[in-house]
């Protein structure tokens, strides 16, 4: 590109170099020609002026071919910094090409892992509900085979997570109403025919981060499972409410209640050796959430959390199972 340039200034040096020879030739035979007329006698004036004129049109001719050479070296120097360029910016705009067709085939290759990862984790807490549930049929202790119905949810849902992610598209964040939604039909259809409890959902589409979903999930499955086990002792008719709102900001609380008889007055989470409630509140300690905890008119949980990262909220989902 430099030297093209230097070539482009050369030629236009030379140009108007040539162009003031032309003039200055010019200006001196036409200064001749007035010395002759004023000094000379007129044979030596005739021939003088015979040949003024041929040297003249042998100028005039000159002039033109150089003019007509200087005006055509412009040009192609001009079209050859033109093609220069040009080739330079066809250059670039492979060299960008290339590099968008890399970025994309190594992004396609992100997402295919990731969603192989999802799938295979999925696929792995699959086949640890079926040992648990073949492994329970063996047991003849209570305690025993309801712990191991216990761990076989706790497997589903965070198998429901993985499962969401591997055939979603956005891979990293998972819309938590669905996934309430899906936990709770999961729940419903294990539910004692009966027990007749109607959940009703008030929960707005949050997206959340791996980091925190598998957390919330767990908490929002393990109070649930309590709700189903304590809450109607007597198996009579009950309500179980989840509602999961913004509530400013980056800012979202997650609250489930019931009406049934709620805990024992002198319940203590601190003295108590009851490891559902123990894991509630080390998740939500673990995602640096505030666990309240109220026991009038039955059990109501709130959990109260920052999302890791920026991300819209789409409209609000209401709707009754």
């Amino acid at each position: 590109m430099r030297k093209e340039r230097e070539r482009l200034n050369r030629f236009t040096w030379l140009y108007f170099v040539i162009l003031f020879y032309m003039v200055t030739d010019y200006t001196y035979a036409q200064s001749k020609k007035n010395n002759l007329n004023r000094t000379g006698s007129k044979s030596d004036i005739q021939n003088a002026m015979f040949e003024w004129e041929v040297n003249n049109d042998t100028f005039y001719k000159s002039k033109n071919i150089l003019a007509l050479l200087a005006v055509t070296g412009l040009i192609f120097n001009t079209y050859r910094l033109k093609q220069r360029n040009d080739k330079m910016l066809y250059n670039k705009q492979l060299e960008i090409s290339q590099q968008k067709e890399i970025l994309e085939k190594l992004l396609g290759e992100k997402e295919w892992l990731l969603k192989e990862i999802h799938h295979r984790v999925k696929n792995n807490l699959q086949i640890v509900i079926s040992l648990l549930n073949s492994q329970s049929s063996y047991l003849e202790n209570q305690d025993a085979f309801i712990a191991i119905k216990e761990s076989q949810y706790r497997m589903y849902a965070m198998s429901l997570i993985h499962q969401k992610l591997y055939e979603s598209d956005t891979l990293s964040y998972l819309d938590m109403s669905w996934y309430i939604y899906e936990l709770v039909k999961k729940m419903k259809e294990c539910l004692d025919t009966k027990t007749k409890i109607n959940f009703i959902l008030d929960t707005e589409k949050v997206y959340l981060d791996v980091v925190q979903a598998v957390p919330l999930g767990l908490i929002i499955n393990e109070v649930l499972n309590n709700a189903i086990k304590h809450a109607y002792p007597l198996e009579e008719k009950g309500n179980v409410y989840i509602s999961l709102k913004n509530i400013e900001k980056n800012n979202y609380q997650l609250i489930i209640s019931d009406n049934g008889i709620g805990l024992p007055e002198d319940f203590e989470i601190e003295q108590e050796k009851s490891f559902g409630m123990n894991l509630i509140v080390g998740l939500s300690n673990q995602i640096d959430a505030i666990f309240e905890m109220d026991n009038t008119n039955g059990l109501k949980i709130t959990v109260t959390f920052t999302r890791n990262t920026e991300f819209k909220i789409s409209l609000d989902n209401s709707e009754n199972i």
